[in-house]
C-alpha cells in the first residue's frame, strides 16, 4: 500500500496532476494555520514558503475578508498564513523565513499570556506529565469521569496528554480551571510561574516589532478557554471584548480579527459567535479544515492546518486542494 501511495504522489508531483487539482479551487482562498516552531523547521519551512509563492498568489487576511464580505475581489488561488498563541518560537524561527519570502502574516495574541500573567493550560498539562516521577495517575476530569493514564514510557505520556487535553475541551470552563490548579497534587509537579523558553510568549515589545514589519496582529480571547465551555456571560465578555481592549491598549493598533481556540463548532457556540460579532471584530478564524469560496462567512473562516515540520510535498498537495476531509468540497 506504502509503495502504491508513494506512486501515486509522484504521478501528482511529476505530471501536473497538482496544477489540475489546484484549478478546481483557483477561486477559494487558503488560510495556513500554523502554531509554534522550531530549529530545525527552517529548511522544511523555507521550502513551504517557496511552494507558496511559486503556486499560490499571498495576499492579506484583510483583503481575505474584504472579498468573503463582497467587498473586493481576489487573485486566483490566494493565500494568507495565521499564527495561533503567539509564541515566541515564531519570532525566533518562523518570522525571519516568512519576511524573507514576503508572505503576509497575522499572528493571534492570548491577551494574558503575551501580558506574561499566565502560560497555556495545555502547556501546563504536558510539562506536568513530562516532569512527574509517576508512572500512572488517575485524572478525575470532572466528578464522575476518570481517567487512568499511563505515563511509563515517554510515547504513553505523550499519548496521555493528548487524551487529558481533549477530555479537558469537553468540560464546563469552571471544571477545567478546577483540574488544572490541582495539577501538582495530581503529578507532584510544581507548575512555575512562567513557562519554558520553547512554551514562551512574544512580550508586548516583540509583538510590536513584528507588527511594524507588516504582520498584523489579532486576538485570540484573554486565557483561551474552550468559549462553548463558559457560562458566564461576563466571563465571555472578558474573553472576547476585553482582550480585543487590552491587546489595543497595548500594542497601539487596532485589533480587528479573532481566532477561537481550539476552533471547532462545538468548542464556539453561539453565544460566543454572536460576543465576537458584536465586539467589533471583522473576521474570526476555526479550525475548519477547508478553503473559502467567495463570498463567505468572514466570522467562520476555515483554515489548512500546518506546521514547521510539514513535509514541502504534504505542504503542496494542501495547497492544491488534497487531503481534505472527506465528502468536504473545497468551499
Amino acid at each position: 500500500m506504502t509503495a502504491l501511495k508513494n506512486a501515486a504522489r509522484r504521478v501528482l508531483h511529476s505530471m501536473g496532476g497538482l496544477a489540475m487539482l489546484r484549478k478546481r479551487s483557483r477561486e477559494h482562498s487558503r488560510v495556513l494555520m500554523f502554531h509554534s516552531f522550531n530549529e530545525g523547521d527552517q529548511t522544511k519551512l523555507d521550502s513551504i514558503c517557496a511552494e507558496i509563492t511559486k503556486t499560490c498568489q499571498p495576499v492579506s487576511l484583510n483583503n481575505i475578508v474584504e472579498a468573503a464580505r463582497g467587498h473586493a475581489t481576489l487573485p486566483d488561488f490566494a493565500v494568507t498564513v495565521t499564527i495561533d498563541d503567539a509564541y515566541r518560537s515564531y519570532l525566533t524561527w518562523g518570522h525571519p523565513v516568512f519576511l524573507r519570502h514576503k508572505i503576509p502574516v497575522t499572528v493571534f495574541a492570548v491577551a494574558g499570556f503575551s501580558d506574561g500573567r499566565l502560560w497555556l493550560w495545555p502547556d501546563q498539562i504536558e510539562f506536568a506529565l513530562e516532569n512527574t516521577n509517576r508512572t500512572s495517575v488517575h485524572a478525575e476530569v470532572q466528578p464522575g469521569n476518570i481517567l487512568d493514564l499511563d505515563l511509563s514510557t515517554p510515547a504513553s505520556r505523550s499519548a496521555a496528554t493528548s487524551q487529558l487535553n481533549e477530555a479537558l475541551k469537553l468540560v464546563p470552563d469552571e471544571a477545567r480551571l478546577a483540574f488544572i490548579a490541582n495539577l501538582e497534587s495530581l503529578t507532584g509537579v510544581s507548575i512555575p510561574p512562567y513557562p519554558p523558553a520553547n512554551r514562551a510568549a512574544m512580550t508586548w515589545d516583540q509583538l510590536r516589532a513584528i507588527a511594524a514589519d507588516g504582520v498584523e496582529i489579532g486576538c485570540h480571547t484573554e486565557t483561551h478557554p474552550i468559549l462553548s465551555r463558559v457560562a458566564s456571560p461576563e466571563k465571555l465578555e472578558r474573553e472576547i471584548r476585553g482582550a480585543k481592549e487590552f491587546l489595543e491598549s497595548r500594542l497601539w493598533l487596532p485589533v480587528n480579527h479573532f481566532c477561537y481556540p481550539n476552533g471547532r463548532a462545538i468548542d464556539i457556540g453561539p453565544a460566543a459567535a454572536e460576543m465576537v460579532r458584536k465586539a467589533g471584530y471583522i473576521s474570526a478564524t476555526t479550525t475548519t479544515w477547508g478553503m473559502n469560496p467567495v463570498p463567505a462567512d468572514p466570522w467562520a473562516i476555515k483554515r489548512l492546518p500546518f506546521s514547521g515540520d510539514t513535509s514541502p510535498e504534504y505542504a503542496a498537495e494542501l495547497l492544491a486542494g488534497l487531503h481534505l476531509p472527506d465528502n468536504v468540497a473545497p468551499g
